[in-house]
């Protein structure tokens, strides 16, 4: 019902205003669905999908009538997924890949007054310690969940692709990518945050050649994040904006 009254609002002052209205820190929901428009019910997995609503590159997709399995290790959030998302499967816990295979839980580095700087990275925790002078709020100790159990939670009978992976865990980023492409998942797009790069300097990150040897494209730069296009499918892609580009 919320997202419902969302919806209509986002429609009606598109309509009279003229103005793209999205979630995004930094405007990465609208350049998705650039990509991602007229694909019906579409698929994703948010990995550190934070709140419903605020901050989200998936909740403008939920809807346009997508759903997906949402992945964050804050408790409190479970209630608000299922008020607002209700069509979303969420998973309190926290992904781990091969850094982390052997520990039990995970230390998550709370910031309340600023959520985004959340982290499961110490040398993260540093970094902002040292260059912005803030301490977590709270150290909380996480349950694990696997690449393979998010994949068995988001499979179903139809065998369905994954159209989009959106990943804002600081620090963990590669460790994830290398995971899915390990197990032959290739996402048809993938946004993941990539904090202190360029458009220029982006290219040489560990990331983009991660992305590159895995058969994806660059196709857009915000300042936090970058959306990668897996190059095999960019152009069965249904969006109408596919036609502009030039590969």
């Amino acid at each position: 019902m919320i997202a419902h009254i969302f919806y209509y609002l986002i429609k009606g002052i598109n309509k009279i205003a003229g103005l793209s209205f999205g979630f995004s820190h930094d405007g990465e929901d609208l350049i998705l669905l650039k990509y991602l428009s007229n694909i019906k019910r579409g698929k994703y997995i948010d990995i550190g999908s934070n709140f419903p609503v605020s901050a989200s590159n998936t909740f403008l997709l939920y809807l346009y009538g997508w759903n997906g399995v949402c992945i964050d290790p804050l408790p409190f959030l479970k209630q608000k997924y299922r008020l607002i998302r209700s069509r979303d499967k969420f998973i309190n816990a926290a992904v781990f890949g091969s850094r982390n295979i052997n520990q039990k839980d995970l230390k998550f580095y709370y910031y309340k007054n600023i959520p985004g700087n959340s982290t499961f990275d110490q040398e993260r925790v540093e970094h902002l310690r040292k260059n912005f002078n803030r301490e977590p709020t709270s150290i909380i100790n996480v349950p694990k969940i696997s690449i393979r159990d998010i994949l068995t939670s988001f499979d179903d009978k139809e065998k369905t692709d994954i159209n989009l992976l959106n990943l804002d865990i600081e620090g963990f980023e590669i460790d994830i990518l290398n995971e899915f492409f390990y197990l032959k998942k290739f996402p048809w797009v993938i946004c993941v945050e990539e904090i202190g790069k360029t458009a220029d300097s982006i290219k040489n990150g560990e990331i983009y050649k991660i992305m590159k040897n895995n058969g994806y494209i660059l196709g857009a730069r915000t300042f936090l994040s970058s959306i990668y296009v897996l190059n095999k499918k960019l152009y069965d892609l249904p969006s109408d904006f596919i036609k502009e580009l030039e590969v």
